[in-house]
């Protein structure tokens, strides 16, 4: 029978869990009719994403970002001021939407 996954298959990853975690991990893939195996890779891709460490340059060009807004010399812009004129342009954007929808 060929494989339904897009992984191949490479390693196996073996560890302990407490047997009532065990249970309730089964009985909530179950419940949602996937493979526990599937979730746990799922959750490990998700892991290894949301800890990826940053492109080469971007924490450089981060911080030169802030010290230029920092050394701007011109006048802070108060928040609600930023956020009526959002607003307006978020406003403006949802009619032009609604015209075109008819």
């Amino acid at each position: 029978m060929p494989r339904t996954t897009r992984y191949p298959k490479e390693e196996n990853f073996n560890f302990r869990v407490p047997a009532d975690l065990k249970a309730a991990f089964k009985a909530a893939t179950d419940a949602a009719d996937r493979p526990a195996a599937q979730v746990l890779r799922d959750f490990m891709r998700a892991y290894v994403e949301q800890n990826r460490p940053a492109e080469p340059g971007y924490d450089a060009w981060f911080r030169d970002q802030v010290q230029e807004a920092i050394d701007d010399p011109r006048p802070s812009v108060p928040r609600d001021i930023v956020m009526e004129r959002t607003r307006a342009i978020i406003d403006e954007i949802a009619a032009a939407k609604a015209r075109r929808e008819g």
